[in-house]
């Protein structure tokens, strides 16, 4: 039987400022500015997660003993008890988990010297015992041939979503991909320290880690490009059991200008079965049953969740029982919202969103005992927290940022808007602490995602802008802008070939439905975004008749010609994104910038390039236009940031809008 997930908690309606008020106690309380420290300094717990047979936990975390957060080890049976701590003095760890229940595998950022010869960081995967003894760097035991990991990357986007690591039922055992020419499968033995090849996907194929068979460690599923015509094909094939041959499945096959999406999630009731994302012939991505024997998908979805996509599938891996079952799905409504299937833990699910009304809470579960989960709560006005629950009872961990006073921040709602085309926009907007409509119309600040194939979330805003403003007095709209990825197949590919064009007129009806609202103050808005919202933040200083008092950019891009380039530079690449990335080139028209704007870029950033910022710079100062340009030495371009670099930009960000300007702060 199907399930279906009902949509009715997260329907958007439009903005009401008349009949509703922000906040839960409608009191008015004068916005009080988070310190910039508030959101700079580091995490004091992150990424919190629970070993399989729920005995110990893991955190990064943050001490006044150590540089940046590192590892902790905490045991369950006394979480009074101090922890074991596992420090890294020259590499900064990033990202904790447990592979089995005696190792933890961890994520460092270590500085590299990419094949251009400039300056950037890559990221290395390691393991280590719970004491932080007997590591072992993943990354070198994968090792690279011939061009390397970045080139096989670039060759592959679009058909290999992420880096192949895989966990096996012998906890002993994981498979990482080796690069080269073509890719190979490597296991490496975590107790010898010994790796062997186990599988080469030969020319112009990917294995997929869902199709991997968890017993043997064997890839039995494969991704072959192939061209037909003019159009390139990702050819499905999967390895009989009997005959050991490759067999093409045309049903799992697709072109890739087509952009629909075809994932392969894992193994369903029997190794027969598929579970499969896919949004082909609908607009949201949903989990269908596929066949093998017969190459047949099930005529209806098994989970979907209407008007949203489903984000994922969830599985429970037994290592004694050597089995995987369906445990749950993640759905993409306004946040992304966790589904648990197994009813004892849904109950225990339900219970524990009651105690945090309005919170984003998820779980994860231990595999093994079904009685302890680390549980994560947040909200837009909440910085994560992390609990643990045991038996029916919650003890808090700890919190993300405990120094931020939930009281003082902003409110935020869903909400949708209609585009000057008649397109529905879905959007986030996020008032001032206190703010009512008996106040008035408050400053705007429109922040646009990066991407663009990207989305926001009703969430804690990782990089802390958007609460850093609306402690500030300034109300921020976040527009799910056509191109925006994770909100239908329609609105994602609305934005091709539309950059600074529809996509930007998207930006600016937002900030116009708000004015109309009697929110937003039409004489003081900005326009601030990061990434590609950094590129709609400089598209926006040279539209004619800008609605904006200015703009700020950080690590934006300045030329479509150049990052169109550079997406289309691989056959895969410019047949996914590259052909879409054509409108307003705003090199190309410089003469009309009309309003101020602040560029910031990092000099190690090369996902988009420095060279972007320092051109418009350039291009502006020599048109005589009014443009401000800062470079933050050793800055790369995504979160987590080192607190310098997150301090020296949220004070750039401040003093411009406070600057002559600016002036809307």
């Amino acid at each position: 039987m199907a399930l279906a997930i009902a949509a009715a908690a997260w329907a958007a309606s439009p903005l009401a400022v008349a009949q509703s008020v922000p906040g839960s106690t409608g009191q008015s309380v004068a916005p009080t500015p988070l310190p910039i420290s508030a959101i700079s300094r580091y995490e004091q717990m992150t990424a919190a997660t629970i070993s399989p047979d729920g005995k110990h936990l893991a955190a990064l975390v943050a001490t006044d003993k150590y540089k940046w957060p590192v590892i902790a080890i905490y045991a369950t049976d006394d979480l009074s008890k101090p922890p074991v701590w596992i420090p890294s003095e020259t590499l900064r760890i990033v990202g904790v988990g447990f592979y089995g229940n005696d190792r933890i595998s961890f994520v460092v950022e270590a500085p590299v010297i990419n094949p251009s010869g400039r300056p950037t960081i890559t990221r290395k995967l390691a393991f280590s015992d719970l004491d932080g003894k007997n590591v072992i760097d993943g990354s070198g035991a994968a090792g690279s041939r011939n061009k390397g990991a970045r080139e096989n990357q670039e060759r592959y986007g679009g058909m290999g979503s992420k880096t192949f690591v895989r966990d096996l039922y012998n906890p002993d055992l994981v498979l990482i991909e080796r690069s080269g020419d073509a890719q190979s499968i490597v296991e490496l033995n975590l107790k010898t320290k010994e790796s062997r090849l186990v599988a080469e996907a030969g020319a112009r194929s990917v294995f997929l880690a869902g199709g991997v068979d968890l017993a043997t460690g064997e890839p039995r599923i494969k991704l072959q490009l192939d061209l037909q015509g003019d159009s390139l094909h990702a050819r499905m094939y999967i390895r009989d059991a009997k005959t050991r041959a490759w067999v093409r499945h045309d049903p799992l096959s697709y072109a890739f200008k087509d952009r629909h999406r075809i994932e392969v999630a894992g193994y369903g009731s029997s190794p027969n079965e598929l579970l499969v994302l896919t949004n082909r012939g609908r607009d949201n991505v949903a989990v269908y049953s596929y066949d093998i024997a017969n190459q047949k998908m099930s005529a209806e979805p098994l989970y979907q969740a209407a008007g949203f996509d489903v984000a994922g599938v969830s599985f429970r891996l037994d290592r004694e029982k050597k089995v995987t079952e369906v445990s749950g799905i993640a759905v993409e409504g306004p946040a992304t919202t966790q589904v648990i299937f197994d009813p004892a833990w849904a109950e225990a699910q339900q219970k524990i969103r009651a105690r945090f009304p309005g919170k984003n809470v998820t779980l994860e579960l231990n595999r093994e005992s079904r009685t302890m989960a680390v549980v994560r709560v947040d909200a837009p006005d909440l910085p994560p927290e992390y609990y643990f629950y045991r038996n029916g009872a919650l003890a808090l961990l700890g919190k993300q940022r405990p120094w931020i006073d939930p009281a003082t921040l902003g409110h935020a709602e869903f909400i949708t808007y209609t585009a000057r085309d008649g397109l529905r926009i879905p959007a986030f907007v996020t008032y001032p602490a206190g703010w009512t409509p008996a106040k008035g119309p408050v400053p705007l600040v429109v922040m646009p995602h990066g991407g663009p194939w990207a989305r926001d979330e009703l969430s804690w805003d990782p990089a802390g802008w958007v609460q850093f403003l609306a402690t500030r007095g300034v109300a921020v709209i976040q527009p799910q802008y056509r191109g925006s990825d994770g909100w239908g197949h329609r609105l994602w590919t609305a934005g091709d070939r539309e950059w600074g064009q529809k996509m930007q007129d998207d930006k600016d009806d937002g900030a116009a439905y708000l004015v109309a609202k009697g929110v937003a103050d039409p004489k003081r808005m900005a326009i601030f975004g990061y990434s590609y919202g950094g590129f709609a933040a400089i598209a926006a200083s040279v539209r004619p008749n800008s609605p904006y008092r200015c703009a700020i950019a950080g690590a934006g891009v300045a030329s479509i010609e150049r990052i169109g380039n550079l997406w289309g530079a691989g056959p895969i690449q410019q047949e996914v994104q590259g052909w879409t990335v054509r409108g307003m080139d705003p090199m190309k028209n410089v003469a009309k910038a009309n309003i101020p704007i602040m560029l910031y870029h990092g000099d190690h950033d090369r996902q988009a390039d420095t060279e972007h910022s320092r051109m418009f710079y350039r291009a502006m100062k020599s048109a005589g236009k009014k443009v401000e340009y800062h470079e933050i030495p050793g800055m790369w371009h995504t979160l987590p940031w080192h607190t310098e670099w997150h301090e020296q930009t949220l004070t750039l960000i401040e003093k411009y809008l406070k600057s002559d300007n600016c002036k809307i702060l």
